[in-house]
């Protein structure tokens, strides 16, 4: 860069610039050589873009080519835990731990026990004559502290899996489930004591990569304190789920993006095409991908069930995702029979979800039995209600996260379906 000596003389009257006359001339050139340089940099061809490099537009983002049909997606977790009212109920509804075995004898648990890792002594103490009832063909096993602490955690876990092939034993289908810095930082943040936090960690058990926990009636029955168990309820209840939205940029197809999230069922155009557009003129405009989903889910996602009364469906995941699309939910899918005639009858199954609304389902180890449902929204993420009480909410997770939790000896077996009408 040409560099010209400048005489700074200060005076009363301000700064007074001496150009000599060789100083002058070297002044002019400059100037005409820097303009030169601009018109050439404004003139010259454009290079082509190397294979593999990222081409962005003049806003940042991606070529529109490269951007897929649902948007630029951008998500964040969130930890999501059910309002105070509804922990103060389950603390009015606490009820001793209850094992339940449905349609087999007090022999065939003994096996199932013993094969699980119990010990002769353990199993001589669940079942002792005082803590085993009969009823309607089903035995109910009444353990008490000394035998859940007395589990090692991978005899817990195998345990519990066995557990959770009946429907009776929620806890064991649809545990308390975090990651070993999920738990720390949760139970730290929500303040619950070293005492308690010991006492939950003692009865956790490994399922994958996660750390899970069933045991909330003991634990919760031994914590005299109202404040303390409400901060573990807190703790045990809170959820990571994901917070996700769509970018909407000047130059964003709106019609390609709606022609991926107006399913038959779904949002209708007139209702947010308006909206989109009105983005493309916002800095960073985004929308919140709860308002590309259509009613059903829009109006449950990041919320939880009131309080089931007799005679109630059970929102459980499959009734969620099979109503996802629904206006007027369909309460017979509460019914597997019903809902298995229905998967028969309209889907047919695919290698894997990839398309909007494609039903998700993992499969027991056997694989003859659905044990969870999720309907696939886009890149990686699912909605999905993970288990059928008040306090699992409808939301949105990573597929991956979800595939966690339903993971134990080995990789959760999935099956995945479409609507033969897409």
């Amino acid at each position: 860069m040409l560099k010209k000596k400048i005489k700074n003389q200060q005076s009363e009257s301000g700064v007074v610039l001496h150009i000599n006359l060789v100083g002058a001339i070297v002044f002019s050139l400059a100037l005409v050589v820097t303009a030169m340089m601009v018109t050439y940099a404004f003139a010259k061809p454009t290079h082509a873009v190397p294979a593999g490099e990222v081409v962005t537009d003049p806003t940042g983002g991606p070529e529109p080519a490269q951007i897929p049909p649902w948007g630029e997606l951008s998500t964040r977790d969130i930890r999501i835990k059910p309002p105070e009212e509804y922990s103060a109920f389950e603390l009015q509804h606490i009820m001793p731990p209850v094992w339940r075995f449905n349609g087999t004898s007090v022999d065939r648990v003994r096996q199932v026990m013993l094969s699980s890792g119990l010990t002769q002594e353990q199993v001589g103490r669940a079942l002792v004559d005082s803590k085993v009832a009969i009823s309607n063909g089903t035995v109910l096993v009444s353990p008490d502290g000394d035998l859940l602490l007395s589990f090692l955690p991978q005899t817990r876990a195998k345990f519990y899996h066995e557990l959770a092939r009946n429907d009776g034993n929620e806890r064991m289908r649809f545990p308390l489930c975090f990651s070993t810095n999920e738990f720390e930082e949760t139970f730290a943040a929500e303040k619950v004591s070293p005492a308690t936090t010991e006492l939950v960690r003692k009865l956790m058990y490994p399922r994958g990569t996660l750390q899970c926990f069933s045991d909330n009636e003991f634990v919760l029955q031994g914590v005299k304190d109202k404040k303390e168990q409400m901060r573990l309820l807190s703790a045990l209840s809170s959820q990571t789920a994901v917070m996700a939205a769509v970018r909407i940029r000047p130059d964003t197809d709106i019609d390609k993006l709606l022609g991926y999230w107006a399913r038959p069922g779904g949002i209708r155009v007139k209702d947010v095409q308006p909206l989109l557009e009105s983005l493309k003129g916002v800095p960073d405009g985004r929308v919140g991908l709860v308002y590309l989903l259509p009613q059903f889910a829009r109006q449950r996602l990041y919320t939880f069930p009131m309080p089931s009364r007799p005679g109630d469906a059970a929102m459980d995941c499959h009734w969620s995702t099979m109503n996802f699309f629904n206006e007027v939910p369909d309460d017979h899918y509460n019914d597997s029979a019903y809902m298995v005639k229905c998967l028969l009858t309209n889907y047919y199954q695919i290698a894997a979800p990839t398309q909007y609304g494609d039903v998700i389902l993992f499969l027991n180890d056997e694989g003859n039995n659905a044990v969870h449902s999720a309907v696939y929204l886009a890149g990686d993420l699912v909605f999905t209600k993970n288990g059928n009480n008040m306090a699992q909410p409808w939301m949105v997770m990573h597929l991956p996260e979800l595939t966690e939790k339903y993971e134990s000896d080995g990789p959760a077996k999935i099956v995945v379906y479409r609507n033969r009408k897409w």
